[in-house]
This record gives C-alpha cells, sequence and structure tokens, in this order.
C-alpha cells in the first residue's frame, strides 16, 4: 500500500473563493481515543487547476492557537501516495463518508477507512476520456493519523469485473455512504459496508435515471459490488425514468440501506428502506419498506419527500 503522512499542501492553503470547504463532512473516534473530523473542499484549486478539490484530516484533540482543530493530513490527487493525478474538475471530496476499521489481531476498532468521491473525475476507456465518470478513492487512517491508499472503485470498462461502464456525465460518487455492521469484531469484507451513488447514470434511453454500488471497504471491488436500479428485483420499483437520479440521497445503518427518490415516480417522492442482504453480492431479496406522503400515517401533502434522510 502506499503510504503517506504529513499535512500537505491542501491542509496549508488559503481561504479562496469558490472552494466550497464543507461541502461534505464525516467524522469518527477509534478506540486509541483519537477522534477525526473530514472536510472536503471540491472547489480547492491544486496548483492551477481549478475545482480539483481536496480533503483535510483534522484532529478534534488538538487545537491551533485560535483554538480550531489541528490538520492531520491534506489529501489530494496530486499526492504521490494516491492514484490519479489532480485536473480541473475533479472535484475530488464532493462526498465523504468514513467508518471504523478494526485490523485483525487488534483489540478493538483502532483505525478508519475513508472514502472520498470524484463525480468530476475523467476516465479514460479506450482512447476516449469520459468527463465526469466519476471514480471513488478508499484511503485508511492508522491510529496514530498516517495514511495509507488502498484502491480506486470506478466503473471502468465493460470488461472488467466491477458493473456498468465509465460514462460521461455519470457522476459515480457524487453521493457516499458506509458502515461498519458489526464494529467491535475484526472486521472483515461482510461487515465494511460502502454505497455509492452514480445519480448521472443513463439506463437505457433514460438519461440522469441513476443507480447505486455497494461495495466492501475491506475487499476487492468486483466480487464484492451489487449493482441496483429501479425495477431491477432489489426492491426498488418501476422502471428506471429520466431524471429520477437515483442515488442522490443514501444512507447506510447496519441493518438497512435507505434510498431517496424525491423526483419519481412518485410524484411526491418517496423513500425505501432496502434490508442489508438486498445490497450485498448474492444476498437474498427480503421485504422493502416504503415511505411515502399519503401512507403509513405520513401527511398526504408535500413534494420532493425522500431529498434527505439520516
Amino acid at each position: 500500500m502506499k503510504e503517506g503522512a504529513g499535512t500537505g499542501a491542501i491542509a496549508a492553503s488559503a481561504a479562496e473563493a469558490y472552494d466550497r470547504m464543507g461541502q461534505s463532512l464525516a467524522a469518527a473516534v477509534n478506540d486509541a481515543g483519537r477522534p477525526y473530523l473530514l472536510i472536503g473542499s471540491p472547489g480547492e484549486a491544486i496548483g492551477t487547476k481549478a475545482k480539483a478539490g481536496g480533503v483535510v484530516i483534522f484532529d478534534a484533540n488538538a487545537f491551533d492557537a485560535d483554538g480550531r482543530p489541528a490538520p492531520l493530513a491534506g489529501l489530494d490527487q496530486d499526492s504521490a501516495a494516491i492514484s490519479g493525478d489532480a485536473e480541473a474538475g475533479d472535484q475530488f471530496g464532493y462526498a465523504v463518508a468514513i467508518a471504523p476499521f478494526r485490523p485483525m489481531g487488534s483489540p478493538a476498532p483502532t483505525e478508519s477507512i475513508l472514502a472520498i468521491g470524484s463525480p468530476g473525475e475523467g476516465v479514460v476507456v479506450g482512447t476516449e476520456n469520459r468527463l465526469n465518470a466519476g471514480r471513488v478513492v478508499l484511503i485508511r487512517i492508522k491510529a496514530h493519523g498516517s495514511w495509507s491508499y488502498l484502491r480506486e472503485l470506478k466503473q471502468g470498462t465493460a470488461d472488467d469485473d466491477v458493473s456498468g461502464t465509465s460514462e460521461t456525465g455519470d457522476r459515480m460518487g457524487e453521493t457516499l455512504t458506509a458502515v461498519n455492521t458489526a464494529p467491535g469484531s475484526v472486521s472483515t469484507v461482510a461487515s465494511m459496508r460502502l454505497a455509492v451513488g452514480t445519480p448521472g447514470e443513463t439506463l437505457g434511453t433514460a438519461t440522469k435515471a441513476g443507480a447505486i454500488h455497494t461495495f466492501s471497504m475491506a475487499g476487492s471491488a468486483g466480487p464484492n459490488d451489487r449493482w441496483i436500479e429501479a425495477g431491477d428485483g432489489d426492491g426498488i420499483p418501476g422502471t428506471p425514468g429520466a431524471n429520477q437520479q437515483l442515488g442522490k440521497n443514501i444512507h447506510l445503518t447496519a441493518t438497512k440501506l435507505y434510498v431517496g427518490m424525491p423526483f419519481g415516480p412518485n410524484a411526491a417522492g418517496a423513500l425505501y428502506a432496502l434490508p442489508m442482504s438486498n445490497v450485498t453480492q448474492g444476498g437474498k431479496v427480503a421485504p422493502v419498506t416504503t415511505y411515502k406522503p399519503g401512507s403509513g400515517g405520513l401527511p398526504a401533502n408535500g413534494v420532493a419527500f425522500g431529498y434527505s434522510a439520516r
């Protein structure tokens, strides 16, 4: 694994117009007693590359002279420890998600795994650079605050083992949510779960129909990848429709993936709670709970229901 340490350029940079610091936020506390605060700045310029983006890891137990949390590390795609390069418009840090990680031999989850979305990333397929296809980078944060690069997640080509193909405008990684379903146990491929929204995905002729990937944060991508789209049998009803943007709002708990569909097909929007087995590779499909205006005691009036859920 590529190793990284130190604050990095992004942590030391000055505030600039359109940095969008705080676009994404995540926090975690490991059993070594170290609380982390992750802040994404997808509009951050890296050198002359506008909106390349970056993420800063802060130590919430240490403070600078002005009383602000001290930066542990600054991450951007020009780091030698991270695959690829920073490019204008990548929006690295548009979304972040983190889950506690207990390595083999450790008495507790003293580490964390961080996912960083870069939905503006161009992905080369053959000789074509497919802009805004998007990708996700996984980072392992050690108990003492250093970090190492694990891998990238992207749809890639039709010939690899990850579902889908990187296409212009997919915006894979625009939303992320992660959970360790068994934080008290040694972390496994099964317990470290990540869901990745790809709201710009075109399905058939339906542009921006959207889709969701679920991966393991602790295992290779393809064998642990489950693809979710409307009507494919995992629990989202209907058929893919233009501008539904499935994956725009997602949230994982230890037992369910909550998926908001504020843009239809239900006119007022809806929220679906998919059991973990429905979103795990090889898992059986169980009944899904549906929340929507006018049903289950919810008021009938309203719009864009499911736009956000936590």
